[in-house]
Formats: structure tokens, sequence, C-alpha cells
């Protein structure tokens, strides 16, 4: 009962919050120019949208993802564990995947640290990250990646990520007036920490993605022949 009322106030908190913040009149602006380099300072309009002009969009449809995987990992509890033994990877996989592995890490690295400036960012970053996990994944055996996915704390620490970006949120709010708000320092268009937010954003984003997508070839390793 305690949790359904505590859920109850923090719905109700939030639709409060997003009440106050909706504008009362609606103001045309002559000026459709976005001025991208001076006010975000991102060379990627994509990146710039979706983590500042637009970032409620992105936000929730983190919010969408993590709840959906929270899910996922809930639901699965209710199944036992599968008896079923894996067959031995080809011996393309066993050359394959180990070469695999590490350029994926490296491009979803580089693919998240340069999202602002070239094609990319979070999600995708995420996926390829995930891709490469995959690929280690179908070389071992199952008690080894339940044993690294048990240490690496993973599925704690992806629930904490929608409370980081709140928490940026809040500080936009009390320091400069507005929720989501880009503040941190926009640099010189082009150079890495340009952008102000987005290479930490996108840090995060990538991390969710990667972290939910671990969790689901996880729990779908598990409970294989199951489903």
């Amino acid at each position: 009962m305690k949790k359904i009322i505590l859920s109850l106030i923090s719905l109700s908190t939030l639709f409060f919050l997003l009440y106050t913040e909706m504008p009362q009149k609606i103001i045309k602006n002559p000026n459709y120019n976005i001025t991208v380099l001076q006010d975000n300072g991102s060379l990627n309009l994509v990146s710039a949208i979706v983590l500042d002009y637009r970032f409620y969009d992105t936000f929730f449809e983190i919010l969408v993802f993590t709840v959906t995987i929270i899910g996922i990992s809930y639901f699965m509890k209710f199944f036992q564990p599968s008896k079923y033994e894996f067959s031995k990877p080809s011996i393309v996989l066993r050359v394959f995947a180990p070469v695999m592995f590490p350029i994926t890490l490296l491009l979803g690295f580089y693919n998240t640290l340069t999202g602002h400036l070239y094609p990319g960012g979070g999600f995708n970053s995420g996926i390829i990250l995930g891709t490469g996990v995959l690929s280690l994944a179908l070389i071992k055996r199952y008690e080894e990646i339940e044993e690294i996915f048990e240490k690496s704390r993973i599925e704690e620490i992806k629930v904490l990520i929608p409370l980081f970006i709140i928490i940026y949120a809040i500080l936009g709010k009390v320091f400069f007036g507005e929720y989501f708000i880009n503040f941190f320092p926009k640099f010189q268009p082009g150079t890495i920490f340009s952008g102000g937010s987005a290479v930490m954003l996108n840090s995060f984003i990538a991390f969710e993605v990667f972290g939910g997508s671990w969790t689901i070839l996880y729990q779908f390793i598990k409970h294989r022949g199951l489903l």
C-alpha cells in the first residue's frame, strides 16, 4: 500500500511540474533560423535537437525504455532457468567474435564521444556496444555470461541513469530557470567538448541502451527454449 501511495504522489508531482511549465500563451517567433553553433555548439544538428531543443522527448524515450527493461527482468523471474545446453560454436564464431568485440567497443566509445560532431549519438552507440557483447556471448558458456553479468552490476546501475538526468534537469531549473537547459560551456564548435552537455548525455543514453540490451540478452540466454 505504501508503494502505491508513493507512486501516486510521485506521478502527481510530475504532472504538476509539467503543468506549471506549460506556456500560458502561444508566442509566434518571427525568426525561424536555428543558430545551432551559437546556441548549442554542435556540428550535428540532429544531436543539438534531441539533446537540447527537444530533450523532453528524448528523456521520456529513455524512461520508457528503462521501464520496459525493468518489466522484462521482473517477469522473467517467474520462469525457471533453462536446462538446455548450448551447441558448440563453429570455428568461424570462435575466430571472428574475439576480433569483433574490441572493434565494436572502440567504435561505440568513439561514436559516443563524437555524436555531436558527426552522425552518431547515444542510442546507436548503445546498440553498437550491445552488439559487441552479443558477439562475445556467442562463444561463452552460460555460466561465464552469468558471472560477468552479476559482477558488472549493470542491471542496478542502468536504473540510476534516469535519476542522473533528472538531477541534471533540476540543476538547470534551480540555477538557470529552465528544466533540461544546456548550461554546460559550449567551447569551440568542432571540438570534443563542444555542444555543452552533449558528451555527458550521449554517454548516459549509450550506457542505458547498452545496459538494456545486455539485460535482455542475459534473460533470453538464461531462459532459452522456454519462451
